[in-house]
């Protein structure tokens, strides 16, 4: 089976596990409440609660797929990954914002919570899929790893320290 072939059936698989680690990572609050998780995972039914989902649900995958899978490769795993789950972030918050505001009054529904959740990983994948096949750069590689903690710092920092928005 060559490489290309591979790695898409590689992205498929990365479909489902985000998705499924979603579940994971939105409930490890209710499971193990204290300060620690709920710097790292959403402690609310929020909007912006939700990025901490997305963001660290495409961490772990990254993590894991540049340790075990990709470690012998030069790629751009955690590039990738992070752009990724900032493409997912803004897709689904331009997308389900609107709904969720004037539409179903600022109660979610997972009718249509969970199919534009799944599309925008979707989107968000195809886009890694691409970007997984760029030249490696090892010195990006480094800066993004420090952009991925920026990222969890915000969100954590924004937990206690929200402004006084609805999307918060």
């Amino acid at each position: 089976m060559d490489n290309n072939l591979k790695l898409k059936i590689w992205k498929v698989c990365s479909i489902v596990v985000i998705f499924l680690l979603s579940f994971l990572v939105r409930n490890m609050y209710y499971w193990f409440p204290s300060f620690i998780t709920s710097l790292l995972f959403p402690v609310s039914d929020s909007i912006w609660q939700f990025n901490k989902v997305i963001i660290l649900s495409f961490l772990i995958w990254s993590v894991f797929e540049k340790v075990t899978i990709r470690k012998k490769h030069d790629i751009n795993t955690c590039t990738s990954g992070l752009i990724a789950a900032l493409t997912c972030v803004f897709l689904f918050m331009l997308i389900y914002s609107p709904i969720y505001f004037y539409v179903l009054n600022q109660e979610h529904n997972l009718f249509f919570m969970f199919p534009i959740y799944f599309i925008c990983i979707v989107i968000s994948v195809l886009l890694n899929y691409q970007l997984l096949k760029r030249k490696y750069n090892s010195e990006l590689e480094k800066k993004i790893i420090l952009a991925w903690f920026l990222f969890i710092i915000v969100n954590a920092i924004l937990t206690y320290y929200h402004p006084n928005l609805a999307l918060f």
